[in-house]
């Protein structure tokens, strides 16, 4: 019988934290490039958009996006958006502890009271300037690391000409 009394208390408790829950999330992110009107494409989906805009892809519980900007007679760039959340309550005491006073919300604002919960998501980076490269322009930083990395990845049929096999011009050495 002990138990029939706890579960209004119980269905009262669940019903009403998560209202005092305080959800806020940055939910869109500022879109631009040097030149202009560059297509905007995110996870491999063209959005029908052109550079500058802003997008509605964030939110509390999102995942990270891959950005493609390409036009034509420019590099396709790419830019990976992260997704970051955190959770967080109300400090008991912004002040300093002493043994005289004990940690109590003393330091509480109303809003601490109404909402001692919290979720904070966005997308980072909220605002993105991407700088497209024409195409025969030299590969710098990243870009030319990345082409040096694919061009020394073997192929996969095992015809690699770096790796010597398929050079039959080097004497084949003979075991006694």
């Amino acid at each position: 019988m002990r138990q029939h009394s706890l579960m209004p208390l119980l269905v009262c408790l669940a019903t009403c934290l998560p209202a005092c829950t305080w959800w806020q999330s940055g939910e869109n992110v500022l879109i631009s490039s040097e030149p202009l009107g560059a297509r905007i494409v995110i996870d491999g989906r063209d959005t029908g958009e052109t550079t500058p805009h802003r997008l509605k892809i964030g939110g509390n519980f999102g995942s990270d996006h891959l950005l493609e900007l390409e036009k034509r007679g420019y590099r396709t760039a790419r830019r990976r958006l992260y997704q970051h959340t955190e959770g967080y309550t109300s400090q008991w005491n912004n002040g300093v502890y002493d043994l005289a006073m004990p940690p109590l919300p003393l330091f509480w604002t109303p809003g601490d009271i109404m909402f001692p919960f919290g979720v904070r998501g966005a997308l980072l980076p909220a605002e993105l300037y991407v700088q497209l490269e024409t195409e025969d322009a030299p590969l710098l930083g990243f870009d030319l690391l990345t082409a040096r990395a694919t061009a020394l990845t073997p192929k996969p049929n095992g015809s690699d000409p770096s790796d010597g096999a398929s050079n039959s011009t080097a004497p084949a050495k003979q075991t006694p």
